[in-house]
């Protein structure tokens, strides 16, 4: 199964595509990757650093370990700049803390509505705003290229989609999946979309009889879904480093890079759909049987829906385990409480 997509060693990458071209850190799904692409410039997800030794004289303790992660790598890293969104309240002072002790070429904030199905003619005027910048920086007209730009993602996450529909049918280890999700956010998107196209024509699904889950949560150490995956079979996934990052953008214009956000599920923003909803959605489709909240301490948008989701989901019947990782996760105490709950679904 295994080709240079899941085994790429991303930080070389960078290193070398850094050479030849401007490289732009980001830290969310929401960034509007086709519009820094249509700059000329590549947009890269930073997932953070194993320590945080530097970022813990910036942040409060009671920051998520994302936020001190990804700082820890801006103060030991290079980028040409830096662009945020407000996906919720610690990202968006960490944007000031960034400015402040990372100079950079370039840095912008783009401001997302809370109500994303009320605020899409705001996030119209935020976007062609980040726009105007983002040309002034670069000299680029970006309207000349914004539409190719679309479709090269779109192509990109039409692929994605399709691995994600081939988990119904049979087993793909969610550290296979997590691997080309992050290449996706980080390789230039026409180099990823060869080799996953590659990659999906000799896939070749597992045989995995233990029970079928769900997990949901935010950004995911791959550790954790290794242990997970020693008793489950993970099919689907909520997570802003997984699912929610495949949607397409319908139309090809800025108006539509809009559009795709309010077809985004993420605890950070409100939309018409009820999230819970949208989770047992996916239990159906995917013939889930019991799901896995991976709930990062500190992760307050995650935290104010949790009880809510957990009694929802086990109202309609699906079982639901709640593990609240910290910064320095026990392996030992979740592979204890993963095996208990999947012994209990075989039961």
């Amino acid at each position: 199964m295994e080709n240079t997509l899941t085994t790429i060693d991303l930080e070389k990458y960078i290193a070398e595509k850094r050479k030849k071209t401007k490289i732009f850190a980001h830290f969310c799904s929401y960034t509007p990757e086709e519009i820094i692409h249509a700059a000329g410039v590549l947009p890269v997800r930073i997932f953070g650093e194993k320590t945080t030794e530097k970022a813990n004289a910036h942040l409060q303790s009671y920051c998520c370990s994302y936020a001190k992660k990804v700082l820890e790598q801006g103060l030991t890293s290079q980028f040409d700049g830096t662009v945020f969104t407000h996906s919720c309240d610690t990202m968006q002072r960490l944007s000031d803390v960034w400015a402040q002790n990372i100079p950079g070429k370039f840095h912008d904030t783009v401001i997302f509505p809370v109500a994303m199905d009320k605020g899409l003619e705001y996030l119209e005027k935020e976007l062609q705003r980040f726009k105007n910048n983002l040309e002034k920086y670069t000299g680029v007209t970006i309207d000349d290229n914004l539409k190719d730009s679309i479709q090269v993602y779109n192509e990109n996450r039409e692929l994605l989609q399709k691995l994600y529909e081939k988990r119904k049918k049979g087993h793909i280890p969610a550290v296979t999946i997590d691997r080309i999700m992050r290449a996706s956010m980080t390789m230039v998107k026409e180099e990823h979309t060869e080799l996953l196209s590659q990659f999906l024509e000799k896939i070749e699904l597992q045989e995995n009889s233990n029970p079928r889950l769900l997990i949901a949560g935010s950004v995911t150490d791959p550790e954790i879904l290794t242990v997970v995956e020693e008793y489950g079979s993970v099919r689907y996934d909520d997570l802003c480093t997984g699912s929610r990052y495949i949607t397409l953008v319908e139309e090809l214009s800025l108006e539509g890079i809009a559009q795709r956000y309010q077809n985004m599920w993420c605890p950070c923003r409100a939309t018409s759909l009820s999230r819970v909803d949208y989770v047992m959605e996916k239990c159906k489709e995917y013939s889930i049987e019991g799901v896995v909240l991976l709930l990062q301490k500190f992760c307050e948008p995650h935290f104010f829906e949790t009880v809510y989701t957990k009694n929802k989901l086990k109202e309609n019947g699906y079982s639901c385990l709640l593990l609240e990782l910290e910064d320095q996760p026990s392996l030992e105490q979740i592979r204890t409480r993963v095996q208990a709950f999947c012994e209990i679904l075989e039961g």
